[in-house]
């Protein structure tokens, strides 16, 4: 399914091996501005850029075309360009346009953080002209936003866009990438702003899916008879690593799919802890017809082969001792290799870093994509997927067997490289079917990065020679790209004006010290309405953005004002003072009550895969009585119960603390025992410990500060 015929045309002209390729328009959400649009004025005053951050995003072109525009532009004009920033040929992006606008005699507005709602939200309100100068475009989106909001805009015909475009919304034709063309729209458009009408893109977009769910009866495949369930048999390689073997056994062990057998294939484990778990499990392999193979140390690659050797089974499914299939993922790849007629079916996998598997897959992360081609771009990436994979037993007596070279760890691209190469069919099946632990210490990582790069190299070279000339458009490609990052650089280097914007490349594009950094400069040069603009934000919103809190880089840190004023009470109780109070220095004050338990959440304000929340908490009244303290992380969509064991009900809870005497501050915290993909709610809660005695009761969390280990 592609988002567009652009990216469908791309894709099948480089190799993309599909059997179908469907073009669907984007599932894009529907988005509604805050603010009726104004009137249009008889000339528009502001450009408000739709570039990304990415070069293809067109920016540079922007700036090209600025530089025409600044010999004939209208007077008062201002230009808005929006984050979040990024690196353009080593540059920073927002740098880059601050450079250039030295040339520009209009106003230049930076808005570092806004979403797509955002900016559109914003175009309406200021009755902005958007412009979109892509040099290329996948889906289009701005451009469709932009017609179904009724916003103007310019922009250029590359990619999607030219599909995204619909004449009966009266936006101004698009132009070719080209500076003096999009130089000469903006122009014509800030001239004789166009009155351009509101186009539905939610329904049609809506209505091309559900279409893809109901198919005619005619064209609906007439279910095959059940085959018989061949035997699978599935090959694990182990050496020393028995507290995760245990679990990828289990893992095994609860299959829904019957018809299998285990070989399993110890490398010559020298711990004594694994020697004794292989000799607990052989009577268990004996009984269910199961192998332990105990062999030399001789490495994966010769590992896997005397699985291979070793098994009955006309499919053969390889898994690491240290992952964990799904219940179902035996039965799932059995079916995808009978409905797909594949050679090879490699799956999805969700991660993990724990040393004990997560009990809900919520908790997993989909980082890696294999897309099974095309075998160009398989040159440089392994586009096919994991070792994790179903294998015809047929496939080794065509292309041979796993390589045995020693510390190498890129056996599953090599293999599946020469496979595919070879003419075999090699299929993903796109879903999860188990769990990959990432560990710092793995094979993967701490491997020779290029060592394994040479045999996927050498298979390339062999059954592709025809491809060779890959091999130097990539080194091409690479020593250019490198080139002109370089020579960028250089330019700043050597021009003692621009030095100021080298030392803003080197830093985090979005991070706090980026935009300071960028505010004091555009305040160097004179831009003081762009320094403003890029450290107030220029942005209304209803309530802080997650993304803009201090620790949205992944450093530890502690939430400020902003993340804690989205606080909201969660035991709405009567009362006669607010029972939740958050101080404008920071903090955020609690009163218990005679009923109860008092509970606050800021929602969303834990970050992804942090590890532990702590809280800096007082007793803020000479004559408060003893009050009892709790700390939990909690997902946004489940309520608690405070009746009820608060810990069984929460991700972490650092149960409840008493604290009796009064501004002597004492230290809180959960911890998560799995890191987790998801924001999570941040809840304070406190209650009597021993009743009330009349006097006001201030519970007060001075910090909160997250960690991310």
């Amino acid at each position: 399914v592609c988002a567009s015929a652009a990216l469908r045309q791309w894709m099948l002209s480089r190799g993309w091996k599909v059997r179908k390729a469907t073009v669907l328009p984007p599932p894009l959400r529907a988005v509604r501005t805050k603010a009726p649009q104004p009137p249009i004025a008889s000339k528009a005053r502001e450009l408000a850029a739709l570039a990304g951050s990415r070069f293809r995003d067109g920016l540079t072109l922007l700036c090209d075309a600025l530089d025409i525009l600044a010999q004939s532009a209208p007077e008062g004009l201002t230009l808005t360009a929006f984050g979040p920033f990024g690196k353009i040929m080593g540059e920073h992006s927002g740098g880059l346009l601050l450079r250039r606008a030295e040339r520009w005699p209009f106003r230049l507005k930076l808005l570092p953080r806004a979403t797509l709602e955002e900016r559109l939200d914003y175009l309406a309100r200021s009755g902005a002209l958007a412009v979109v100068p892509s040099l290329a475009a996948s889906t289009g989106e701005a451009v469709g936003a932009c017609t179904a909001a009724g916003l103007p805009f310019v922009a250029t015909n590359a990619g999607a866009n030219a599909e995204a475009w619909k004449a009966q919304a009266g936006q101004p034709p698009l132009v070719e990438p080209d500076a003096a063309q999009l130089a000469a729209a903006m122009l014509a458009a800030l001239e004789k702003p166009p009155r351009p009408r509101r186009v539905d893109m939610t329904d049609p977009c809506r209505k091309a899916w559900l279409d893809t769910r109901h198919v005619p009866a005619a064209r609906k495949r007439i279910r095959k008879q059940p085959q018989p369930a061949p035997l699978v048999s599935v090959v694990m390689a182990h050496r020393n690593r028995p507290l995760y073997l245990k679990q990828a056994i289990e893992a095994v062990e609860a299959q829904t799919y019957g018809n299998l057998e285990l070989v399993l294939v110890d490398d010559g484990s020298d711990l004594e802890e694994a020697r004794q778990l292989l000799d607990t499990l052989e009577p268990g392999f004996r009984k269910r017809g199961w192998r332990i193979l105990r062999r030399p140390h001789k490495h994966l690659g010769a590992a896997r082969n005397a699985g291979v050797r070793a098994a009955r089974g006309e499919l053969i499914l390889f898994v690491d001792d240290d992952n964990a299939l799904f219940p179902e993922a035996v039965e799932h790849f059995v079916r995808g290799m009978a409905a797909s007629g594949a050679d090879i079916c490699t799956a999805f996998q969700l991660l993990f870093y724990e040393d004990f598997v997560p009990e809900d897959r919520a908790d997993g992360l989909i980082q890696y994509l294999p897309l099974g081609g095309p075998d160009a771009l398989g040159l440089i990436h392994n586009v096919y997927g994991d070792a994790n994979a179903m294998v015809r037993r047929s496939v080794f007596s065509q292309i041979g067997f796993w390589l045995e070279d020693p510390g190498y760890a890129m056996h599953d691209w090599e293999f599946f490289a020469r496979a595919s190469l070879a003419g075999l069919k090699l299929r993903p099946i796109p879903k999860p079917l188990y769990w990959y632990r990432s560990k710092p210490d793995g094979m993967f990582r701490t491997s020779n990065w290029y060592d394994n790069r040479l045999p996927v190299l050498e298979a390339f070279r062999t059954l592709r020679s025809d491809d060779t000339r890959l091999l130097h458009q990539m080194a091409i490609a690479q020593n250019t790209a490198r080139s002109e990052v370089d020579s960028a650089r250089e330019n700043l280097k050597y021009t003692p004006a621009d030095r100021k914007y080298l030392a803003l490349s080197d830093l985090e594009p979005n991070g706090e010290a980026a935009i300071e950094t960028l505010a004091g400069i555009a305040a160097s040069v004179g831009r003081h309405d762009t320094a403003t603009a890029l450290l107030g934000d220029g942005l209304a919103r209803p309530q802080p953005d997650a993304s803009g809190r201090a620790v949205a880089a992944g450093a530890s840190g502690a939430l400020a004002y902003d993340a804690l004023r989205s606080a909201r009470l969660l035991t709405p109780r009567t009362a006669a003072l607010p029972l939740l109070l958050v101080a404008p220095d920071g903090g955020v004050f609690l009163r218990p009550h005679a009923e109860g338990a008092v509970a606050a959440s800021i929602d969303h304000q834990f970050p992804p895969f942090f590890r532990r929340i702590e809280a800096a908490i007082e007793l803020a009244h000479a004559e408060a009585p003893a009050i009892a303290f709790g700390l939990a992380l909690a997902r946004p969509d489940r309520p608690i119960d405070w009746q009820q064991d608060v810990g069984a009900q929460t991700i972490g809870f650092s149960g409840w603390m008493t604290v009796r005497d009064r501004f002597v501050r004492h230290a809180l915290a959960a911890t998560v025992n799995v890191r987790r993909k998801m924001p999570l709610s941040i809840v304070l809660a406190v209650r009597f410990a021993e009743g009330p005695n009349g006097a006001p009761s201030n519970a007060f969390f001075r910090t909160l500060t997250v960690f991310s280990d």
